[in-house]
């Protein structure tokens, strides 16, 4: 099986990194390639990056998709996901819808923590979208932005610790990190929680996989 990662976003500052992730999310005869965009944000992280994004991954997708089994587009806001389903066949996954649909059958409510605050209204409109509003009962960001996630590692825990328990008070009983920027911390913190902590990264992998394996039976 072949994937393609594509990340949203005008640099490729994270492509190494990310392969090296979905490497270790998949099994081992998957291939993983990772491409970002020629031009586009920097980070998505409100509706402007968003909408500057989405053609620039539907001319990647159209572009690459014949070399491969499946794709992911490596944001939890699901960039272009829905374009690229309407005129491409090649399964396609986004990692919120992934991480939302893995996160029903792990517990009855659902919270997200994501990062920067200012795309908190764009995971409601989702959550509507994905009709999950009887599921989500918190939506929460750590105020910081995608670049920032590693600058310091262990500042970043103690923010995302601090907002899982906020979302636990608002009755979560499952937590979906809500930005594939944070692919690998789910790891970091289940120690400290009782609840699943989702990897929007593994979950979008897993699901993907399963598909193209399925559609392989058909």
């Amino acid at each position: 099986m072949k994937i393609l990662i594509i990340n949203p976003v005008g640099t490729d500052r994270w492509d190494e990194t990310d392969k090296k992730i979905y490497d270790g999310f998949t099994s081992p005869t998957t291939d993983v390639d990772v491409v970002s965009l020629e031009e586009g944000p920097g980070s998505i992280e409100n509706r402007l990056a968003m909408t500057e994004a989405i053609p620039h991954v539907l001319k990647r997708a159209k572009e690459l998709h014949g070399a491969y089994d499946g794709m992911i587009v490596n944001c939890c806001l699901d960039v272009g996901v829905d374009v690229i389903r309407s005129i491409i066949d090649t399964p396609t996954v986004g990692p919120c819808e992934a991480s939302l649909a893995i996160a029903t059958t792990m517990g009855k409510k659902i919270g997200i923590v994501t990062v920067s605050k200012t795309a908190i209204e764009l995971f409601e409109e989702m959550v509507i979208k994905y009709r999950m509003e009887k599921r989500v009962v918190s939506i929460r960001g750590i105020d910081i932005t995608v670049p920032q996630i590693e600058e310091d590692v262990e500042r970043t825990i103690e923010l995302l610790k601090e907002e899982i328990k906020y979302a636990i008070e608002d009755g979560a009983d499952v937590i979906v990190l809500g930005c594939t920027g944070l692919a690998g911390f789910a790891a970091k913190l289940q120690s400290y929680f009782s609840i699943p902590i989702l990897d929007p990264a593994a979950c979008a992998a897993k699901i993907l996989e399963d598909i193209v394996e399925l559609k392989n039976l058909s």
